[in-house]
């Protein structure tokens, strides 16, 4: 089952609660937190990722805070997931920097092309939904080139 990880949960959270402050208003990590319920010491060093990867950007002192630094629209979620996981892939063997020696089925797997093709397709959904779309609130409907194409999910 593919899961984004907690930290990357935190992230998408604290994006929506920060674009949703009027006029760039500053969002401390602590008032996230509170207001979720959600680990602060975990949190911080999210924002703090967020920051470095010039996301957010922050302001110092007893009154500072997080505001966007990066048009959200321009971030698609492929790229928000290697920033906040490193690189994801459907299998091991399809990860970029991925060896032979990973798979414990090298040289008998009868597979490894079409999971190629299935994690390249992966990507290309990932790369059509923008994190801009993802912190919206509400979420906007489904847009028919992002919609899962096929039978049932």
């Amino acid at each position: 089952m593919l899961k984004l990880n907690r930290t990357t949960e935190y992230g998408l959270i604290a994006l929506t609660y920060i674009r949703s402050k009027p006029n760039g208003e500053l969002t401390s990590a602590r008032e996230v937190a509170d207001h979720f319920d959600l680990p602060f010491e975990i949190l911080a060093k999210t924002l703090q990722r967020l920051k470095d990867q010039g996301v957010i950007s922050s302001t110092y002192g007893t009154r500072g805070g997080y505001v966007l630094s990066r048009d959200l629209a321009t971030l698609d979620l492929a790229e928000f997931l290697k920033m906040m996981e490193g690189p994801v892939s459907v299998v091991a063997c399809q990860t970029p920097g991925a060896v032979a020696e990973d798979c414990g089925y090298k040289g008998s797997c009868n597979i490894h092309k079409m999971m190629g093709t299935l994690n390249d397709r992966f990507y290309d959904f990932l790369h059509r939904i923008s994190v801009e779309e993802i912190t919206r609130s509400p979420l906007p409907p489904v847009r028919e080139s992002v919609a899962f194409q096929g039978g049932e999910p």
